[in-house]
């Protein structure tokens, strides 16, 4: 049997991303692209019945005279922007008789440090590659590098979640832990508890109000559910995101901070820092990832070198 042609292309995702704009409404829809209503209906096909292995799940249901986002097409929203404007820099790349480069995705903390490092570094024998620096959450990260959206996707995520969030077989590459550890303004009211090495137990911790990265966060997501599985809770004083920040809180006093040691050592003296039970410590290692096979495959593995070097 004939293998059915993939259907998913730029004009494909234009007119998905219109119909979501137009409230469903197909005749808006064709009038915004300047199309006819009748070649929408069929080009739509597959958003609406599926069409595997290309499209295994639908992204839009009939409701009435509307289309309506199915599940599935409320998560490709999102990829589904970007695909269209990394096809239209593409575009103009192309015109301008320039290829494209690499487009990084991390964190805001990942994109001041390890990421800047890699690419200076790497800008010294690629001078002519024009990089694109992405700071978007951990599962849209992995979700952009398994929908060719980005090329390589710093994230915390264990492999297992990287996994069901990629939906395809991906390449990791793995770089150190940095040990989470619970610190204190050296001035606030808990400070004389982190005289001690030892490491805090879960009836220490649940009696401290904590300065923890926001509830969506993968770190965040694992800290909850080792917490869960002892039928406990974490006591959230504050949820803000960047390591940086949530170090300014905890150095004015806020709470007592999950952070990488990496990062209390730069405050030095003006925090105290004590060991997390191993039981409830969150992996805390950054995970680079990238397609089996990227598009840019010899660009790609020359920058994972470098943030492998820059690691360290």
């Amino acid at each position: 049997m004939k293998a059915s042609s993939n259907p998913l292309t730029p004009e494909l995702c234009r007119t998905f991303l219109a119909i979501e704009q137009c409230g469903g409404s197909l005749t808006a829809a064709a009038i915004q692209l300047d199309d006819d209503k009748a070649n929408l209906s069929k080009r739509i096909r597959p958003l609406v019945n599926g069409l595997p292995p290309h499209l295994p799940r639908p992204w839009l249901h009939k409701d009435g005279k509307k289309f309506r986002l199915t599940d599935e097409g409320r998560k490709m929203i999102g990829p589904a922007k970007e695909l269209l404007e990394r096809w239209q820099n593409f575009v103009s790349f192309a015109n301008a008789g320039r290829l494209p480069g690499l487009t990084i995705a991390c964190g805001q903390e990942a994109a001041g440090s390890i990421v800047l490092e890699a690419a200076t570094r790497f800008r010294k024998t690629h001078r002519d590659v024009l990089f694109k620096i992405v700071v978007v959450r951990g599962r849209r990260r992995i979700e952009g590098v398994a929908n060719g959206l980005y090329d390589v996707a710093l994230v915390t995520n264990a492999k297992p979640e990287i996994d069901n969030i990629a939906r395809r077989e991906t390449m990791i590459h793995s770089l150190e832990d940095d040990e989470l550890v619970l610190a204190c303004g050296a001035k606030s009211q808990w400070a004389a508890a982190f005289a001690t090495e030892t490491p805090v137990k879960l009836d220490e911790l649940q009696s401290w109000p904590l300065v923890l990265p926001e509830a969506d966060s993968a770190l965040r997501q694992q800290f909850d559910e080792l917490l869960r599985r002892r039928n406990a809770a974490a006591n959230v004083a504050m949820e803000v995101g960047g390591w940086q920040v949530a170090l300014r809180y905890v150095i004015a006093g806020f709470g007592v901070g999950l952070l990488p040691k990496s990062v209390v050592a730069e405050a030095a003296s003006r925090v105290k820092l004590r060991p997390l039970d191993k039981i409830l410590r969150p992996m805390n290692r950054v995970q680079i990832v990238t397609l089996l096979t990227p598009a840019n495959a010899e660009l790609v593995t020359a920058f994972v070198e470098e943030l492998r070097a820059a690691i360290h």
